[in-house]
């Protein structure tokens, strides 16, 4: 689909709002940048209504009244959500009342995280344009090609969820879709904890005593610092220049400067010296100095449950398999081992999952029922005598 309203006035724009208010089901998508600044950047949002495509240009206008659309009775229809409604709760201070996402739904089908264009092809037979997925986002005028790539992102989505809801209604999981697409629908998260930052950085964790101690000051004042100046952390100071630092405990900015990975211009001002006065800081922490609620990692399970966690895995693995549902959307190891360590907000002990997996996973902790090797069929629950499973 080629055709389009381009909107790039305050005018049109209310009088887009006045006739999405009237709207059933709106499809909706952005394009924004993130790679130069920490908060995304939004540069063009996407909608589609009554077989008509908007693109509105928020360079050119306030697009928080857009809002009002999001927070009303329509069924918001979005592709692969979270980034989205990222941007969008940042710039109109609203997520959709009403969320149906055709990724997340087509995990009910078994296809694991497929790309738009994957999903319509598969489904609708359709091809979409290609070529502009990485293409700059804020040059104006936008090219012809540009413009037809972003529309394509929202023509079909309509056509996408009424399939998608034939085809899980054959199933019997269009309500489990719509569960797991309600789980999506909530604030973003709050900006990263910058006194976690340091888990995040793949490696940090090896680090011991004083080098783990550094590490941590250091990605906490990086973090703050990106977000302060509203650039991405790399430009701050790269992951590898902080683990460096870290193991050295350089003691000057001379000393910094010929450290592996370490940018000359990120030590311009008083950047070097805020970096080893970091280093300092952590070089003087004593053992335990670092919070628990700093440390992150994952559920607690018991030590006689631990070897519990693959042969669940493995028997999750066959349940995916079997009923054709994206393993990834079912369950993950995380939510296993929550489960096993009686994590009470377990995604396993409600809803969808827990009828699909997590009652039988209970079930075999309980002695309720054990696992079986089908030569046909896998890994398979079965109920051991005197049970209930």
């Amino acid at each position: 689909m080629s055709s389009h309203l381009w909107v790039d006035s305050q005018a049109a724009l209310e009088a887009l709002i006045a006739d999405l208010l009237a709207i059933e089901r709106i499809g909706v998508d952005t394009e924004f940048h993130r790679e130069r600044s920490y908060r995304p950047q939004l540069a063009l949002v996407q909608v589609a209504f009554d077989d008509q495509v908007a693109i509105i240009d928020p360079t050119a206008i306030d697009i928080a009244a857009l809002g009002a659309v999001l927070a009303s009775d329509a069924v918001i229809v979005m592709h692969s959500c979270a980034q989205d409604i990222e941007v969008l709760s940042q710039e109109c201070g609203e997520i959709p009342a009403k969320l149906f996402d055709t990724q997340v739904a087509a995990g009910f089908l078994g296809m694991s995280t497929p790309s738009l264009a994957a999903l319509t092809e598969r489904l609708l037979g359709v091809r979409l344009t290609k070529g502009d997925r990485l293409a700059d986002w804020f040059q104006r005028p936008l090219r012809t090609a540009q413009r037809r790539y972003a529309a394509d992102d929202v023509a079909y989505l309509a056509r996408l969820h009424d399939e998608l809801r034939s085809r899980l209604t054959e199933q019997g999981r269009w309500q489990w879709a719509l569960d797991e697409c309600e789980m999506w629908r909530r604030p973003p998260a709050r900006p990263p904890d910058p006194e976690q930052a340091w888990t995040r950085i793949k490696g940090a964790r090896q680090l011991r005593g004083s080098q783990r101690a550094v590490a941590y000051r250091l990605a906490a004042w990086r973090e703050r610092t990106a977000s302060d100046r509203d650039l991405p952390v790399r430009f701050v100071l790269s992951d590898m220049a902080l683990l460096s630092i870290a193991q050295r405990s350089p003691a000057s900015v001379r000393e910094l400067q010929g450290l592996r990975g370490v940018d000359g211009n990120q030590l311009r001002g008083a950047a070097g010296d805020r970096i080893i006065a970091e280093v300092k800081r952590g070089l003087h922490m004593a053992p335990g100095d670092i919070p628990a609620s700093a440390l992150g990692g994952g559920p607690n399970v018991d030590t006689a449950l631990q070897p519990a966690v693959p042969l669940v895995a493995a028997w999750v693995d066959e349940v995916a398999r079997s009923r054709g549902i994206d393993r990834s959307l079912l369950a993950t190891r995380s939510d296993i081992a929550a489960l096993l360590a009686g994590d009470p907000a377990s995604r396993l002990g409600t809803g969808w999952r827990a009828e699909a997996v997590g009652d039988g996973i209970r079930s075999l902790l309980a002695g309720e029922a054990a696992l079986a090797f089908d030569p046909s069929a896998g890994l398979q629950l079965e109920p051991r005598r005197g049970g209930d499973a």
